[in-house]
């Protein structure tokens, strides 16, 4: 019962910051449409066009940098403050924690497959058609690995702006690697085979397998190593995190 009180309480406070409503229903938006008409000249094909790539590829990039609205709902300095009392009330440090990471999932999960349906069913971009809702759940697992992220980094360093400068190296990795901006295939078949260590680059590869070819070989698989990654960072969390160091 603690832990649903206080996630209600990090739910509104992510409601209320402007920035990270912004940052997770107007932007990827912004980001789709202006990227999408910058390179619609070089997507000749009749089945995909440069609105239907950088939808999806740009929608797996928001979803990974959900890790950054973790962050601020961890330890954002006025909420910090808001929440000291929290480690004085009788709730176990995991619920501290998981409270945290629920709320951002919850709030990234709502917008980004808001945003989903809004562009399949309404701006004709292609996320799948009839299988849009396994997209969804795919995107929506990345999601919550970016929110294990976010927490872990907050949990190891214990400040916002140090943990999110630090962790936004992983990150321009697994983008840079997962062909966020630019199929990886272009740089060559070293960096292809290297590319494989990026969860986004899992995402992708079968988000589009599954839009293109109805091809669902590596559905289980890719949610199975997602989920994976998330316990390894809940596990480094819970071993890290240390109330005392919260206020």
């Amino acid at each position: 019962m603690n832990l649903i009180k206080i996630v209600k309480f990090d739910i509104v406070n992510i409601i209320r910051n402007p920035t990270l409503v912004i940052a997770n229903t107007i932007f990827p938006l912004i980001l789709i449409g202006v990227i999408g008409f910058i390179t619609k000249g070089g997507y000749g094909s009749l089945s995909i066009n440069s609105y239907d790539y950088y939808g999806v590829t740009l929608m797996i990039f928001t979803a990974i940098m959900l890790a950054m609205t973790a962050t601020n709902t961890f330890m954002e300095e006025k909420v910090k403050k808001g929440n000291t009392r929290i480690i004085y009330a009788p709730v176990s440090k995991t619920e501290i924690y998981l409270s945290k990471l629920i709320a951002t999932y919850i709030v990234g999960t709502v917008c980004y497959s808001f945003i989903i349906l809004l562009a399949q069913y309404i701006l004709n971009m292609n996320f799948g058609g009839e299988n849009v809702l396994y997209v969804v759940l795919l995107i929506n697992v990345l999601s919550l690995f970016g929110c294990c992220l976010g927490t872990m980094f907050c949990s190891i360093f214990k400040k916002e702006q140090l943990a999110n400068s630090i962790m936004q190296i992983p990150i321009l990795i697994f983008v840079f690697l997962g062909g966020s901006f630019f199929p990886v295939e272009n740089l060559g078949k070293l960096i292809t085979k290297i590319s494989v260590i990026s969860p986004i680059r899992w995402i992708t590869e079968c988000v589009f397998k599954i839009i293109y070819d109805n091809d669902f070989s590596m559905y289980m698989s890719t949610l199975s190593v997602i989920l994976a990654f998330c316990i390894v960072c809940i596990i480094i969390t819970h071993i890290t995190f240390k109330p005392e160091e919260y206020v």
